[in-house]
């Protein structure tokens, strides 16, 4: 991971404001707890009404909070017999960082509960003058289709995936289902295709490797696990991220680092609450 001892000058805000929304989009994948509840005859380490709180940090200075947070209640949209996850994901930023000021990340989305599909979600992005909103609906046959309203300006656009053995979810449900998956199964390489900002990402969460992080004034026995990346616009050739994990039955995501062009993100697991 870079070390910054100063504040990178960025030629484009556009350039850091893209690069911004993919950061968001990483960290979104890997925080979770990890009590077992029942949902749908299935085993899910989900809570409804957790709420878990991460510090930032862009290379060494601290930038503000992202929370997730899990709705007590199971939604029954309409014209469905489902019950449905809600889940919110949110950032605020420190307004004294000029690069970072009034730059704010509102996603909501509707998850099937049974299949952890994604019906709709929806996001609202801002910072220095520039709006990002838009709203993606999900529907499935024989491929993976998406209508997305583009709010800001005022447009609709349509995409379609085939299904393949690894399907296409949107941010906050690729995030549920990692946290899905029983720990034996991070044992493989686990592929991934997330539709997000009218494009499809897609990487691989490489095996963990047993390890020691300190959290809560205390070390703890963890597991990290590389994040493989395609060398592109947003990340250099070589190792791209990490993800640190609580090796215990509760599985905290503690730490997740992503090295990317503009420099590196860290987000640290701070506190987890509990809402009725």
């Amino acid at each position: 991971m870079r070390n910054h001892t100063d504040i990178p000058e960025l030629s484009s805000f556009n350039t850091f404001f893209r690069a911004w929304k993919v950061a968001v989009l990483m960290m979104i994948f890997m925080i979770s707890a990890s009590f077992q509840i029942k949902a749908q005859n299935k085993s899910y380490p989900f809570k409804p009404g957790e709420k878990l709180t991460y510090n930032m940090k862009f290379g060494w200075f601290n930038i503000g909070e992202a929370v997730v947070w899990l709705d007590p209640e199971f939604q029954y949209p309409k014209a469905k017999n489902q019950p449905h996850y809600k889940v919110q994901f949110t950032v605020a930023t420190a307004s004294w960082f000029k690069v970072f000021s009034k730059l704010s990340v509102c996603m909501e989305s509707l998850i099937e509960a049974d299949k952890l599909q994604p019906l709709r979600s929806d996001r609202d992005m801002e910072g220095k003058g520039k709006i990002d909103i838009r709203h993606d609906y999900f529907s499935y046959a024989d491929s993976i289709s998406v209508k997305a309203y583009i709010e800001d300006i005022d447009e609709w656009r349509y995409h379609k995936f085939p299904s393949g053995n690894t399907p296409v979810r949107d941010a906050l449900s690729t995030y549920m289902w990692l946290r899905s998956r029983d720990k034996s199964q991070f044992t493989k390489t686990v592929e991934i295709r997330t539709f997000f900002s009218n494009d499809l990402y897609e990487f691989r969460m490489l095996p963990g490797k047993n390890t020691t992080h300190k959290y809560d004034n205390r070390k703890v026995r963890a597991l990290e696990f590389g994040l493989d990346f395609p060398e592109g616009e947003y990340f250099d050739s070589g190792k791209t991220g990490k993800v640190i994990m609580s090796d215990d039955p509760n599985r905290y995501p503690l730490r997740l680092e992503i090295d990317m062009t503009v420099g590196s993100f860290v987000f640290d697991l701070e506190k987890v609450e509990y809402m009725d």
